[in-house]
């Protein structure tokens, strides 16, 4: 019974502990691609960490992949690229070990996330309605870690970078490779929660 009591009563105590509540969105920078992402951040009312979910769309670049210009049809185009598409879904948390030791609107914190993805790899020529229709999909996890600086403004809107390591491994090869990892700039903007 008591242990029904704690699975039942911990996820309403650990939500009444964390009052501020930021939505965001963002930009992703990394040695394998970029995209951009959606978030949500619980902060905890000591300040010292917060927990965040965050969906991602990430476009895989391929190594030779460069922007030419076609006289023909008058204007420019990507050649040798890829049609892959990772959507991670990560749940994670941030600690501030600085929390309440600096006196701006700085603080410096360590990231940790982890959640599933799904890859989407489509066709690699054709129009782009027919490269994503029979495209395949398949599922794996993956995770992220770095660190980073929350840059707090007056209008209860942040800023947030983080730099670190994405692991992205795939189910099986997708376009030559089964390992997307590498290094990841992450910039997100939030806002306010009312």
């Amino acid at each position: 019974m008591l242990k029904q009591l704690i699975v039942l009563g911990f996820p309403s105590l650990l939500v009444a502990q964390f009052s501020n509540v930021h939505e965001g969105f963002g930009l992703d920078i990394g040695s394998n691609g970029s995209g951009i992402f959606f978030s949500r951040h619980y902060t905890h009312e000591s300040g010292k960490y917060s927990l965040s979910g965050e969906l991602r769309f990430y476009d895989i670049k391929a190594s030779d992949e460069t922007i030419v210009y076609d006289w023909y049809y008058n204007q420019y185009q990507s050649v040798g690229g890829k049609s892959l598409l990772l959507v991670p879904f990560f749940l994670g948390s941030n600690y501030y070990p600085f929390a309440g030791k600096i006196a701006n609107n700085f603080s410096p914190f360590i990231t940790f996330k982890s959640g599933p993805i799904l890859t989407i790899n489509g066709q690699e020529s054709g129009r782009f309605i027919n490269r994503w229709v029979n495209s395949e999909t398949h599922g794996s996890w993956g995770g992220f870690a770095g660190v980073g600086a929350e840059i707090r403004t007056v209008s209860s809107t942040t800023i947030m970078l983080h730099m670190g390591y994405e692991y992205l491994p795939l189910a099986k090869i997708s376009d030559g490779k089964k390992d997307y990892s590498g290094l990841l700039i992450h910039i997100s903007f939030n806002r306010l929660k009312k």
